[in-house]
């Protein structure tokens, strides 16, 4: 473990959801992050005196994906075991995957991401204020454009940034979705259309989705606190309520967009209708299997050559360049989507991921070995495992 991994980026960040921390890696290959029989031995049991039902790990070596695992049940009720298909809530890791389809529509020409993004669109529930009108995309992309990681929209000034733009570090998801509708807007897609035609069917991620129905729930692990199913389901709950709002449309989930969520949610509640809904969320709603976000970790690491649907790889170094310091002295900061370690022997790029307690996520590489792991967990003990 490198020393400077030792320390809480929580401490430094402040920012309630992310945190980095390395895995074991097995001492006798320091190359690859395959955590080491021992370990894997005791790992059922900390699993047990945790509390946590299930995790998924996938490893990736020399850019290509080595070793997959799965331990632990997708319910504590039913007792069904994790297996390769098991999608969890990746959470927070979310954000790294939508900001490569945010940089493959820079390098399309499409989008600068140095342009305010009041210029593309503005939505309704923000404010008038000058600063608003001053964030742009690498801003968000930064943690950097000063807004809360979540406003209320009805309350405007809850969205108003805390400090000019690109001036300082604060971990905002708020950001993430304003880009989303960005992105919606100049695409004429919803995200999970967006994501799908970007990078899930070229990169081979059959697996992933910003959007479900009751098929793809089928396969969704159950999310858990206390080793207890939770009382809240999240995806399901808002299911139940959405999906025959969408049989009565004859259009598909996963093919909505923002402006299709925010009707239904008229048609449940008719006398406060949502001025947004963050269901289908770029922040957090990321639906995958550690097998395809693996995938997505390859396509961070540097190689020779790379497919045409890519970002380029002059795109691919800035997207884990120091972009923005956490903290002035400290040596974390955030590239275009990922937060960065670096020290003498290493350069990591990651995220942590947590939806209320119910999931938790972890993901890690360094881009010049090729290197990289995925943990996804369906509880709230999820990163102490992790950090172990």
């Amino acid at each position: 473990m490198p020393p400077l991994a030792r320390r809480s980026f929580l401490a430094i960040a402040g920012a309630a959801s992310t945190q980095m921390a390395m895995p074991a890696c097995a001492a006798a290959n320091p190359g690859a992050w395959v955590p080491p029989r021992e370990f894997l031995d005791r790992l059922p049991s900390l699993m047990r005196l945790g509390c946590l039902p299930g995790l998924s790990i996938a490893v990736v070596s020399k850019g290509r994906i080595v070793w997959t695992r799965h331990f632990g049940v997708t319910n504590a009720n039913t007792k069904e075991a994790v297996r390769d298909d098991t999608l969890f809530e990746a959470a927070s890791i979310s954000k790294p995957v939508f900001a490569y389809g945010v940089l493959q529509l820079a390098d399309r020409k499409l989008l600068e991401l140095d342009r305010p993004l009041t210029g593309y669109y503005k939505p309704a529930y923000m404010p008038d204020d000058p600063l608003i009108g001053e964030i742009t995309a690498r801003h968000v992309l930064t943690h950097s454009s000063g807004l809360p990681n979540w406003g209320d929209e009805e309350k405007p000034d809850s969205f108003k940034p805390a400090f000019k733009p690109g001036t300082a570090f604060s971990y905002s998801g708020e950001g993430f979705f304003w880009l989303q509708l960005v992105a919606e807007h100049i695409t004429g897609q919803g995200l999970d259309s967006f994501m799908r035609t970007q990078l899930f069917e070229p990169a081979g991620m059959t697996h992933s989705f910003f959007a479900g129905d009751t098929e793809i729930a089928r396969n969704l692990s159950v999310g858990h606190t206390g080793g207890k199913v939770a009382r809240d389901t999240g995806f399901r709950s808002v299911l139940k309520m959405i999906e025959p709002i969408a049989q009565k449309w004859n259009k598909p989930l996963r093919g909505w967009t923002q402006d299709d969520w925010v009707r239904a949610g008229g048609e449940i509640v008719p006398k406060t209708p949502p001025k947004r809904v963050r269901f289908e969320n770029a922040a957090a709603s990321l639906l995958t299997t550690a097998a395809d976000y693996a995938r997505f970790l390859t396509l961070i690491m540097g190689r020779p050559s790379r497919a045409s649907w890519e970002i380029s790889d002059a795109t691919r170094r800035a997207m884990i360049s120091p972009g923005r310091a956490v903290q002035d002295g400290e040596p974390f900061w955030w590239g275009l989507g990922w937060a960065l370690e670096r020290n003498a022997r290493t350069s990591l790029f990651s995220h942590e991921g947590n939806n209320e307690g119910r999931f938790m996520s972890y993901a890690a590489g360094d881009a010049a070995t090729g290197d990289g792991i995925v943990i996804l967990t369906n509880g709230d003990s999820g990163s102490g495992i992790s950090q172990r």
